[in-house]
C-alpha cells in the first residue's frame, strides 16, 4: 500500500492484527490498541520509529506531509517493510504469521490521506540494507 499524508500533523501507517476491533479514541499508540499494532510514525508523531505491540524501536528516517510512504507486507515471509520516498527503511517487522489488516493514524482533524495504491505484487521489491533491524512481531 502506498499512501501520502497532506501535513505533518502527528500520522502513522502500519498493520493491526485482524482479530482486534480498534477502539475508537484511542490512539494506535496508547494501550489497549498499541498491543495490536505495528506502525512507522512520522517525523512530528515519533521522529521515524517503528512501534511493534508498544515498543519503539529507532532507526528510520520517519516520514513528512506530502511524501510517499508504502508498506510492503510479504505474507509468505511474513514481513512488513517500509519505504520513504521509495527508499527502503532498516527498521521492518518481522514473524507476521497471522491476519493482518493495513492501517492510516492521525491525531489531528484537519489531516487527510490519499490511498495511491494498494495491490497484490507478483514478486517483492525489497532487499538487504545497511543496519537492517528486524522488529518480532
Amino acid at each position: 500500500m502506498e499512501s501520502e499524508f497532506a501535513k505533518d500533523n502527528y500520522a502513522a501507517v502500519g498493520i493491526v492484527r485482524d482479530s482486534h476491533s480498534l477502539v475508537a479514541g484511542v490512539a494506535s499508540s496508547e494501550s489497549p490498541n498499541d498491543q495490536h499494532i505495528a506502525a512507522l510514525y512520522n517525523q512530528s508523531w515519533g521522529s521515524g520509529y517503528v512501534r511493534c505491540k508498544g515498543n519503539q524501536t529507532p532507526g528510520n528516517t520517519g516520514f513528512n506531509g506530502k511524501q510517499k510512504v508504502k508498506q510492503q507486507f510479504d505474507s509468505g515471509k511474513g514481513t512488513l517493510i517500509f519505504f520513504i520516498d521509495g527508499i527502503q527503511q532498516p527498521v521492518y517487522i518481522a514473524g507476521i504469521k497471522e491476519k493482518v489488516r493495513f492501517i492510516l493514524c492521525w491525531f489531528h482533524a484537519d489531516q487527510s490521506c490519499i490511498i495511491h495504491s494498494l495491490k497484490k505484487l507478483a514478486e517483492p521489491t525489497t532487499s538487504h540494507v545497511a543496519n537492517e533491524i528486524a522488529v518480532q512481531w
